[in-house]
């Protein structure tokens, strides 16, 4: 029953979002509007105290002069909207409106559409990023207010009936239009050559009705040949014939387009919108620096690198010091690379910290958060490789004064407004790292959380890399989550390891990681990884194979998002230890309190080290082969300071085209 009321309302939610975008508002202002418009605009503009405003207000709507029914109907809330969007800007004005009556949000959101006409997008976004508004309350309250629905309904794909989308080790694949009861089985081959290897089937992706999954481990800039055949009630329905190829493992250079840092840069910011800097899809633009040539950003500076909306460059060897607000910063850009770069010294430096948060001034209204060694904004097709992004200017608080707040490495906001460079972010080989006393909020932050296009969005890889000290989360994968990888990487230090709340559609994958030594600046820690939301926001799958997990406290935690503390999650051949234990959820390798009914548990070593024994809440499908092997001396020779175990296994355990092994046994852990 929850499975048919959460399709339904995901498939719904799809449907609006789909109406919303064949919709073509068109602005038809009369003279009149044009008139009221004017008025409003003086209104605006004018210097006036709470209840001149209310005076004003009344007059104008006596007038006819604001004649919808919102304005006549909301003088009060009119004013405050004018008076406090002179104080603050029309986008907080609204944000700080929505959060006093969250019950009223929406049509506090409309009003201010239709007040603050220039601000419109502004407002969109800024609810989008920091209001607890549901997306189809900010879409109809925008269409309400008559904004063109391609202003704010996010760009998709419909009508298509299947996507491939290539990186450089791996491809996802979605299929649209599938109904549910149908299953399709995956093999693919070198496009040259006879030898057919299995992937793993699709799964099924109820936001969009779609079969959805990945393949990994494949060659760089490789043609491949892709067969699904597609199954309903036992028998073949369908069979595809696809190729693909993936994508350079290093980007097309323009010979004319290779600059020295040295030669085009003197002191400060460094702005690419300023220089013109820029390559296109045949020829990429190179910047080179050198150990002799950092750069380094002045004190007023808001980043070290400006790329604004330039695309197709690559940065490699650079350098980059300072920026009061984020060291490298892009709006709106595609196609961007960097390798070999190392980024420090950004972000603000409080002078005044109110219940353990920092200010930048006593009368900022927020703490200092979301400063970022690297925020690429609406930006997609990016790949970072080879860096070190490190020792920011501050770091945040902990848990015990509420949510952190405060830097990060890097900052997640891959939804590009052009649909076919959302997300596609390679990132690998990396090392983001605090310290002990400088602590990230997240290391890699995402933001748009309980959005669709939050966070990496889609279609990335992140693998290889090191990532360690935050107060928070070590890494955000909150939002989409469409084919979203991670594997191989190495994390400690943080609050929790991989967050993955909420799955708004999926499916994503967790495998191959290296995930221990947990804990904040005070060495408290929750989870490895982090599920939970599936009842409130549109269903997603997260799959997590073959993870050595060992931790003090807890291996894999559902906690309440929305009011929704259940997940959906595929859990195999995993190995998790925690070495602490109370009864009342700590020291659980699993924690799945509302053990949603297709989640399924396979062939995983879980133990506690205080109990010397299995601690779970969940509902195990097949419990772990190896019996022999689930005892405090295996626990302590094979596991403990180990960042991978070698397993013996029946075949019955391989995950076609996740698993690895090394002769005979399975590889669980990191694969490099």
């Amino acid at each position: 029953m929850y499975k048919q009321i959460i399709l339904a309302t995901s498939v719904l939610f799809f449907l609006v979002s789909v109406v919303g975008c064949s919709s073509n508002f068109k602005s038809a202002q009369t003279a009149n509007e044009y008139s009221s418009q004017s008025a409003l605009t003086s209104l605006l503009s004018d210097d006036f105290s709470f209840e001149e405003t209310e005076s004003r207000v009344d007059e104008l709507v006596s007038l006819n002069v604001l004649k919808d029914e919102i304005f006549k109907n909301n003088i009060p809330e009119t004013t405050r909207l004018i008076v406090l969007s002179k104080e603050i800007g029309a986008a907080q004005a609204t944000e700080a409106m929505v959060s006093s009556q969250p019950e009223r949000g929406a049509m506090f959101t409309e009003l201010a559409l239709r007040l603050f006409h220039s601000d419109r997008l502004q407002i969109i976004e800024h609810l989008r990023l920091d209001s607890t508004l549901s997306e189809s309350e900010i879409i109809e309250a925008a269409l309400n207010a008559k904004v063109p629905a391609n202003k704010v309904v996010p760009p998709t794909n419909a009508g298509t009936e299947y996507e491939i989308v290539p990186l450089i080790n791996s491809a996802s694949i979605v299929l649209f239009q599938q109904p549910s009861e149908r299953t399709a089985f995956v093999a693919f081959k070198e496009k040259d050559k006879t030898d057919w290897r299995n992937a793993s089937p699709l799964h099924w992706e109820p936001v969009r009705s779609a079969l959805s999954g990945s393949i990994v481990k494949l060659e760089p800039n490789t043609a491949y040949d892709v067969r699904i055949e597609i199954f309903e009630n036992g028998a073949i329905v369908e069979e595809k014939l696809l190729h693909f190829k993936t994508r350079l493992n290093y980007p097309p250079i323009n010979p004319k387009l290779v600059f020295k840092l040295s030669e085009i840069y003197r002191d400060g910011q460094l702005d690419l919108t300023k220089l013109n800097i820029r390559g296109d899809e045949n020829g990429w633009a190179k910047i080179v620096g050198d150990a002799e040539t950092p750069i380094v950003a002045g004190e007023s500076d808001e980043y070290a690198i400006n790329i604004g909306s330039n695309s197709y460059i690559i940065f490699e060897n650079v350098t980059v010091k300072g920026g009061r607000r984020h060291g490298v910063y892009s709006r709106g850009a595609h196609h961007l690379w960097f390798k070999g770069c190392d980024v420090s010294n950004w972000g603000r430096v409080p002078t005044h910290f109110h219940k353990g948060k920092g200010y930048e001034s006593i009368n900022d209204i927020k703490p200092i958060n979301y400063d970022a060694g690297m925020l690429l904004y609406k930006s997609g097709v990016v790949v970072v490789e080879d860096c070190q992004i490190h020792s920011p200017n501050y770091g945040s608080n902990h848990w015990g004064y509420g949510h952190p707040n405060g830097t990060t490495a890097m900052l997640i906001m891959a939804n590009h407004p052009d649909y076919e460079k959302q997300g596609q972010y390679i990132i690998r080989n990396n090392r983001f790292f605090g310290t002990n006393k400088v602590r990230f909020n997240d290391v890699i932050e995402s933001r748009s959380n309980a959005r669709v296009f939050g966070g990496f969005m889609k279609n990335s890889a992140i693998h290889g890399n090191y990532l360690a000290y935050s107060n928070d989360d070590i890494i955000e994968f909150d939002g989409g989550q469409s084919n979203v990888l991670f594997y191989d990487n190495e994390i400690e230090q943080g609050y929790c390891g991989v967050s993955a709340v909420p799955n708004m559609m999926g499916p994503s994958f967790i495998f191959n990681n290296h995930i221990h030594n947990l804990g904040d600046e005070r060495g408290v820690s929750w989870a490895a990884i982090k599920l939970g939301g599936l009842f409130s926001y549109p269903i997603g799958l997260v799959n997590i194979f073959q993870n050595l997990i060992y931790v003090r406290n807890n291996g894999i935690a559902g906690v309440r998002f929305g009011g929704s503390g259940a997940f959906w999650a595929n859990i195999e051949n995993n190995v998790i230890v925690s070495s602490v234990y109370n009864s009342s959820g700590y020291g659980f390798s699993v924690i799945d309190r509302e053990k949603y009914a297709d989640s399924k548990y396979i062939n995983n070593l879980f133990f506690n080290k205080t109990t010397e024994s299995p601690i779970y809440d969940a509902n195990i499908d097949l419990e772990f082969l190896r019996n022999d092997l689930v005892n405090l001396n295996f626990v302590e020779q094979q596991i403990e300071n180990k960042k991978k175990v070698l397993i013996e296994f029946e075949a019955v355990t391989a995950i076609s085209n996740f698993s690895s092994y090394v002769g005979d046994k399975l590889v669980i852990g990191l694969l490099q």
